[in-house]
């Protein structure tokens, strides 16, 4: 069944509730009917107060439709701007970690130039046992590090080996081994390195951290002490040691300016900006 609109059932209700309420017709005598006076004005009234209905009614409904569109916009505003901080934040942190890992590539293309020339030192230290022990002018006996033993390379290629492997743990095991063995062989330093970057491999950062500063503080003439300085940043970095990241950035470019390792320090150092 179809709805009257609203306007033709209004009237009607008026019109219905009027003729009720209107005086009985007085009928003459021969039949014609006399209606009260005020009859004629009744549908005039009616249809003005009816009109005052509809436009109240329309002006209220529109006003509520208004401040519920007001409301969905500027909710969907809200909407927007949460979208557009959360997109911000995570491109900063993907170029971050492209950074990261681009840098991690870059270390790991130097373990081969540490294998040549930890079989250089192989054979320098073979030359060397082959050739008469000479004495110092000094007459104190040779340092204990001049030259990495054949056993000590050995044994360090083998825990390199682990990490070219991406045996981190067996690594770390490995050359925490050597360091007990030879503590004061002239690989000692790199191999707290390695240990160092195992750690980072695995997502121990804290353990990391701590392995990068040993190196730093026992083996401080080590030639990885600038790579440990960076890893050490990196660790930061992901412990959330924002300021201590680029503190340590910082005196990597001021101590070791020129070199590969600054260069990545400049780079990493960019992105905490």
């Amino acid at each position: 069944m179809k709805r009257f609109p609203l306007r033709i059932a209004v009237l009607l209700c008026l019109v219905c509730g009027t003729a009720a309420a209107a005086p009985v017709p007085i009928t003459e005598a021969g039949g014609r009917e006399l209606r009260p006076a005020e009859a004629p004005q009744t549908l005039p009234a009616l249809a003005e107060r009816l009109a005052r209905l509809e436009a109240q009614f329309q002006s209220q409904g529109l006003l509520a439709l208004l401040n519920e569109i007001e409301q969905l916009k500027a909710e969907l505003a809200r909407v927007k701007g949460v979208q557009e901080e959360l997109g911000h934040q995570l491109a900063v942190a993907d170029k971050r970690q492209k950074d990261l890992y681009a840098d991690l590539d870059g270390r790991l293309k130097t373990l081969k130039d540490d294998l040549s020339k930890a079989a250089a030192a192989a054979s320098a230290a073979a030359a060397m046992a082959t050739a008469p022990a000479a004495q110092p002018p000094s007459g104190l006996p040779v340092a204990a590090d001049a030259a990495p033993s054949e056993n000590e390379i050995k044994a360090y290629q083998d825990a390199f080996g682990a990490i070219r492997a991406n045996n981190y743990k067996v690594a770390i095991g490995d050359f925490q081994t050597f360091l007990k063995t030879y503590p004061g062989s002239s690989l000692a330093g790199n191999a707290q390195y390695w240990i160092g970057f195992s750690h980072f491999s695995l997502g121990d950062h804290k353990a990391a951290a701590e392995s990068h500063q040993k190196l730093m503080q026992v083996y401080p003439t080590s030639p990885k002490v600038p790579d440990a300085m960076l890893g050490l940043a990196r660790a930061q970095i992901q412990l959330g040691e924002t300021k201590a990241a680029q503190s340590t950035l910082q005196q990597i470019v001021s101590q070791h300016a020129g070199t590969k390792v600054a260069e990545s320090a400049q780079k990493l150092l960019a992105t905490l900006k």
